[in-house]
């Protein structure tokens, strides 16, 4: 087992790290005795977060009780919380959704500037096409 372990948010409003020892003891037990240990650390691991969750001023210091701005502000905030390489994906389409975004404005700039009949496909759409194109010739 590698030594950076991936730490739940939620393990932050567990205040006994004792359960960590017994999660190590798991693989070392014997077999028939691995389910009622794992079963035993989660309950207590889910009654200690419920009795945390009953003290605001905890929560609060655990940084459990956000109040972002607007849905990209949560979001970024959310990516704190979540393993790297599922972050950084978020991450990456949040900047292709703003790069469209941009793109359908200068377009729709152009097309003002442009008075012609003809329509103009967005950005998207235009992607969208691209993609398919793509899937039917594998």
């Amino acid at each position: 087992m590698n030594g950076n372990m991936q730490f739940h948010p939620l393990d932050n409003l567990i205040g006994n790290q004792s359960y960590s020892f017994l999660e190590a003891m798991v693989p070392f037990v014997e077999y028939p005795y691995k389910k009622p240990l794992v079963l035993f650390i989660k309950y207590q691991e889910l009654m200690s977060i419920f009795r945390a969750l009953d003290d605001i001023s905890y929560v609060d210091s655990c940084g459990f009780n956000c109040h972002p701005s607007c849905m990209d502000d949560m979001i970024n905030d959310m990516c704190h919380f979540l393993p790297g390489n599922f972050a950084n994906s978020i991450k990456q389409m949040q900047q292709m959704m703003q790069m469209m975004e941009f793109m359908n404005m200068t377009s729709a700039t152009t097309d003002n500037s442009n008075a012609s009949d003809a329509p103009q496909s967005s950005l998207y759409d235009s992607i969208m096409s691209i993609l398919n194109e793509s899937d039917n010739q594998n």
